[in-house]
C-alpha cells in the first residue's frame, strides 16, 4: 500500500503480521487540504486495510472537529481488528473521542490527556443562539456516551462536571478514570515554551486552553554554581525567536507556514462574503485592523442597522416639514375640499412629491 504524502498522518499494512499501523499527528477535521488528519481519507483508506487483525493507532492532538473526530472513532470502533491507541503526547478535545472508541489505550508517563465541553462560535438573534445552544447539549451528550462507554465505573454527571471544568489529566488520573488502560514508558520530546507544546517536533498552542497545567508556571529558582563551566546551560535561559528559529528549525517554519497558510485562510473567507458597498470596511478588516469573516459580517450588519435608523429619521422629519396641513372640519361634500382639506392644498403635496407632475381635477 502506498504512504500518504499528507504530514501528519500515515497508514501503513503488514500484511504477513495482518496488522497496520497509522500515526494521526495535528487537529482533526474534515478537509482533506487544510486540515492535518482528515475523516474522510482515514475513513476510506481503514477501509482499504483489508483483513487485518491488529490495529495500532499512535496519536498526537490537540483536537479539532466533533463531528470528524466521530466519524473516525465509529470507523475504527466498527472495524473487526483490535484498536490498540498510542498516546504519542497529547490527546485533547475532540482526540479523545478517537482513543475512547479503542480496544486499548496505552498512554506514556509524562504524556497529556484532555476532555473538555465542546465549543462553536454563533452570532444571530436571540431564538438562533438558543437553537445553538441546545445543538451544544446535544453534541456533548453524544461525547459522553463515547466516554461512557470507555470509562465505566463512572456516571455522566462525574463527567460532565469535569468536561465543565476543561479537566487535565495525566497518565496515572487517565487510567484511574478509565480513560487508558495501560501506562508506558515516556515521551522523550516533550517541552513546554511560552505556550507552545511541543511534542515529536510538533509545536501545538496551548494558550487557548485555560487549564493547562503549568501554562504560567514560574521558572524554579536555582543557586548559581560555584564553578560554572562553559558548556553549562541553565534553565532559565531566555527563548527568544532566533534561538527557538536556531534550535527548532523544522519546527519553526512549520509554525511560520501554518501562521501563513490561516491569514490567506482569513482573507479568503472575508472574500467569500461578497459584501458591496463596504470597501473601506472590508479593507480595514483585512489589513489594518485584522478581524475573522464571523465578526466582519457582525460589523457590517450593525453598520447598515445605523443606516436604517438614520434612513427612517430623515424619512419622518421630511414627512412632518412637508406635512399636509389640517384644514377645519368640514361638511362631507363641502365644495372644493375632500374630507376636510382643500383640494389646491393636496395637488401642490402631490405635485412636489412627484417631481411636478401636473395633477389636476
Amino acid at each position: 500500500m502506498p504512504k500518504m504524502t499528507k504530514k501528519f498522518w500515515n497508514i501503513t499494512k503488514n500484511d504477513e503480521a495482518k496488522s497496520a499501523d497509522i500515526v494521526m499527528y495535528g487537529t482533526i477535521g474534515s478537509d482533506e487540504f487544510w486540515d492535518d488528519v482528515c475523516d474522510k481519507t482515514i475513513k476510506e483508506e481503514i477501509g482499504n486495510l483489508g483483513d487485518v487483525e491488529n490495529i495500532n493507532l499512535h496519536i498526537n492532538s490537540p483536537g479539532g472537529s466533533v463531528f470528524a473526530a466521530v466519524a473516525i472513532a465509529n470507523t475504527l470502533k466498527n472495524h473487526k481488528a483490535k484498536v490498540t491507541a498510542f498516546i504519542d503526547g497529547l490527546a485533547a478535545s475532540a482526540a479523545t473521542i478517537i482513543t475512547s472508541a479503542c480496544d486499548v489505550v496505552k498512554m506514556p508517563k509524562n504524556a497529556l490527556f484532555m476532555i473538555h465541553n465542546p465549543l462553536t462560535w454563533a452570532y444571530g438573534n436571540k431564538q438562533e443562539l438558543e437553537k445553538t445552544g441546545v445543538l451544544l447539549d446535544k453534541v456533548k451528550d453524544s461525547i459522553l456516551e463515547t466516554y461512557l462507554a470507555k470509562a465505566k465505573d463512572k456516571t455522566k454527571e462525574e463527567l460532565s462536571a469535569l468536561m465543565d471544568e476543561e479537566k487535565w489529566f495525566n497518565a496515572e488520573e487517565a487510567k484511574e478514570y478509565g480513560f487508558v488502560d495501560e501506562i508506558v514508558g515516556e515521551v522523550e520530546n516533550l517541552q513546554n515554551v511560552n505556550n507552545l507544546l511541543i511534542v515529536n517536533s510538533l509545536a501545538f498552542d496551548i494558550s487557548k486552553f485555560k487549564n493547562f497545567p503549568g501554562a504560567k508556571s514560574e521558572e524554579p529558582v536555582t543557586e548559581p554554581a560555584t564553578e560554572p563551566t562553559q558548556n553549562a546551560v541553565t534553565n532559565t535561559e531566555e527563548m527568544n525567536v532566533e534561538k527557538f528559529k536556531a534550535d527548532y528549525p523544522e519546527l519553526y517554519e512549520n509554525i511560520v507556514n501554518s501562521a501563513i497558510q490561516g491569514e490567506r485562510n482569513r482573507i479568503e473567507a472575508i472574500e467569500n462574503l461578497e459584501i458591496a458597498g463596504f470597501d473601506d470596511v472590508v479593507n480595514t478588516a483585512k489589513f489594518k485592523e485584522p478581524v475573522d469573516a464571523a465578526n466582519l459580517a457582525l460589523k457590517i450588519l450593525n453598520i447598515k442597522k445605523e443606516k436604517n435608523k438614520e434612513t427612517l429619521r430623515n424619512i419622518q422629519n421630511e414627512s412632518q416639514a412637508t406635512a399636509i396641513p389640517v384644514a377645519p372640519k368640514a361638511e362631507v361634500g363641502e365644495t372644493g375640499t375632500v374630507v376636510g382639506i382643500p383640494v389646491s392644498n393636496i395637488l401642490k403635496y402631490m405635485n412636489k412629491k412627484t417631481g411636478g407632475t401636473k395633477w389636476a381635477l
